[in-house]
This record gives C-alpha cells, structure tokens and sequence, in this order.
C-alpha cells in the first residue's frame, strides 16, 4: 500500500519538476472543503465496493477527518513543497487538529460524518485538478484503511512535528508547517529534490 503511494508521489514529482507546472492549490480551498472531499470519496468508495464478513470498516468519524487532513497537507508539503490550506494545525491531545473544523464537526462524536451534499459542485471543481486529485485520493488509499484510533497512534511517533511542538511548546499550540513538511520528506514520502 506504502509502496504504491511512494511511487504514485515520486511520478507525480516527476512529472511536476520536469514540466515546471505552477500549481495552484494552496489559496483555493479550506481544510473544511478538503474534509469535505474525503466525505465524497470514502462515500463513493463505500457505494462501489461491496464489504464482505471479514471487512472491518469504520466510517469517517471526526477524529478520523483530522487525521486524513494531516495526512493530505504533509503529503502535499512533501511531494509538491505546496500547502493544500492555508487553516493552521494544532498540536491537541489526539493529535493535529485543524480548530475550524473541529468546531464545525465536534459534534458528530464518534459517529460517522455524512458527505454534504450542497458541497457537490466545489467538489466536482476540486476533482478537476488532477494534482490535488492525487494528493486526495493518495492519502485516502493508504489512510483510510486504519481506524481513527490507529491514525491517533501514528501521529504520536516519538521524534514526529505533533511529538516535537507537544515536548518544545505544550500542548494547543501551533505544528509548524515547515516541521511537518520536514517530516513527511523524511519518513513517509520520498522525492527525488
């Protein structure tokens, strides 16, 4: 599953650098308009794919979403040196958290967030932008797959930007971008820059 994501990123940067593509994905969407993406995806994955006896699924509950989110900017800061939101990413007792869109969601709890569907057209607009497209759909294939609680766990690795602002700043206070971008070069994408 890793494996696929690292090869699908490094052609993607491949391809980004040797054709010197300006992508314009930083300004144009919110953490919310990308949460809301990954509430379409996972409800068309769920309507395509038939779950047997032996799948374990969970739905995209809250603390799953900001997991994904963290996912999604850390993969795009690494593999396109691009933000995907310009929303700030808190270092919470869970792990990162985008506040506006925990305020919008917290209260689902743990049940699983339905897709909106007065979001349709900026969605149908954000799929038309292969690059953010791949990000998405990238983070999805490889994230989604583990419970929330899972995607917890992996944000709290020792040596990690939630670990180090938690140790360096206290908790509630800020993950900087520039530490996560670090990070996901690091340890979880692999580019060829």
């Amino acid at each position: 599953m890793i494996k696929k994501m690292l090869q699908y990123l490094h052609n993607l940067w491949y391809y980004i650098n040797n054709r010197r593509m300006v992508i314009e994905m930083g300004t144009k969407y919110s953490a919310m308009d990308i949460a809301q993406w990954f509430l379409w995806y996972n409800e068309m994955q769920q309507r395509e794919q038939v779950q047997d006896n032996y799948d374990i699924y969970e739905g995209l509950t809250h603390l799953k979403i900001q997991k994904l989110l963290y996912y999604a900017e850390g993969v795009s800061l690494a593999a396109l040196d691009q933000s995907l939101f310009s929303d700030k990413i808190y270092a919470w007792p869970h792990g990162p958290v985008i506040k506006n869109v925990y305020d919008e969601l917290w209260s689902y709890g743990k049940s699983e967030i339905p897709f909106d569907d007065k979001q349709w057209e900026k969605i149908k607009k954000m799929n038309e932008n292969s690059e953010l497209f791949g990000i998405l759909q990238t983070v999805y294939d490889n994230y989604a797959g583990y419970t929330a609680w899972q995607l917890r766990e992996k944000t709290h690795v020792v040596g990690g930007p939630w670990q180090v602002t938690v140790d360096n700043k206290g908790m509630q206070k800020e993950i900087s971008k520039d530490m996560i971008k670090e990070y996901f070069e690091k340890n979880i994408v692999i580019t060829n820059a």
